[in-house]
């Protein structure tokens, strides 16, 4: 195997990580690989171990010839036998391919809502499709979908995502925190979590949120501080912006909230279990699947602050029952998400394309 990965930047984010984490185990297991950012570079930059294959193309706009013609230069000196493409590079992808034709496109859907109604262009997919080879997705509704709507790919397969924390996690010295990561945009909802923690933190008023994420939306992000102001919780809700270093959040925060209304497989969900930090989370994408039904973390219905609120109140009450959970699940994820595991399944899945 030679991988060219494709994805749009190196902003923080759930497919960028991913490509970073797919990247550094590539290197570990010496499968000669590339990772081209074709808009913008960013900090996940920093976590890659070969900083050596990693190339940014700096383009302006989608027909910016003279990106897309460093990226076929590119390619061609690198000689992949698969072209593995995230999210939106799916299209660029299909257009490296023609200059390719021994490479395999695959396509890794990171983004949960193309099964549902917010298919940002999931529905522009249809007019590829038949270029693409196969297609990873990061949960089974996703597969499903796919399946369905694009009869063209014949190769598509539920690969989990895996995390990569650089360090251990104490847990050792909490505090009355609760933590988000999430980066603040529409679709992970930060305003059900503050209008819930509103009404918490009259119960718990000792309690402090912390949102840790990009903020590169502006006008979602002036929409959460205005919440913010207009409420006088300066005090006690903090926008902490992207942070690299997730370590000291984790071990500080007693529990973690994660309340999207839309979501695949959250890397940091993941993360947040190898953490062992008690989480509550959305039963949206293959959230619930991940937690057993609630065996190993919390479960709420997306989009009912009253719910999400019963089970902030109920983690804070019972933290000894969340903490066991929270044992519970990072045995789990071990277990089941560790990188050999999206190894062995991804390698199977490239065999099998003709």
């Amino acid at each position: 195997m030679r991988i060219l990965q494709l994805i749009d930047s190196m902003a923080v984010g759930g497919a960028e990580r991913m490509a970073v984490n797919i990247a550094n185990l590539f290197s570990k297991e010496n499968i000669p690989n590339i990772l081209v950012a074709s808009r913008s570079n960013g900090p996940m930059n920093d976590f890659l171990l070969d900083k050596e294959s990693f190339l940014c193309l700096h383009k302006k706009s989608f027909s910016d010839f003279k990106a897309f013609r460093q990226l076929i230069s590119t390619a061609r000196n690198f000689k992949p036998t698969h072209i593995h493409v995230h999210d939106s590079s799916v299209f660029w992808g299909v257009m490296l391919k023609q200059f390719l034709p021994s490479s395999k496109l695959v396509w890794h859907a990171h983004y949960g809502g193309f099964s549902g109604n917010d298919q940002r262009f999931g529905n522009k997919i249809k007019f590829i499709a038949g270029s693409i080879d196969a297609v990873i997705t990061v949960n089974e509704e996703l597969k499903d979908w796919i399946e369905k709507e694009l009869p063209k790919i014949h190769h598509v397969a539920y690969i989990q995502n895996f995390p990569d924390l650089p360090e251990a996690v104490s847990r050792q010295h909490t505090a009355e925190v609760i933590l988000c990561l999430a980066n603040l945009k529409p679709p992970k909802n930060h305003h059900l979590l503050v209008n819930a923690f509103l009404e918490f933190v009259a119960a718990y008023p000792g309690y402090k949120l912390k949102l840790v994420g990009s903020t590169d939306n502006p006008v979602y992000l002036s929409e959460i501080q205005e919440m913010i102001s207009r409420n006088g919780m300066e005090d006690s809700i903090h926008i902490e912006g992207t942070q690299l270093n997730l370590t000291p959040y984790m071990e500080e925060a007693q529990f973690a909230v994660l309340s999207s209304d839309v979501e695949g497989l959250p890397v940091s969900l993941l993360e947040l279990g190898l953490g062992k930090v008690p989480i509550i989370t959305t039963a949206v994408g293959q959230c619930e699947a991940l937690f057993e039904k609630g065996k190993f973390g919390y479960l709420v219905e997306p989009g009912k602050k009253e719910e999400l609120l019963g089970a902030m109140l109920h983690v804070a009450a019972n933290i000894s029952e969340a903490k066991n959970k929270a044992e519970l699940f990072a045995s789990h994820v071990s277990a089941k998400f560790g990188n050999m595991n999206f190894l062995g399944k991804y390698t199977n899945l490239l065999n099998g394309l003709s």
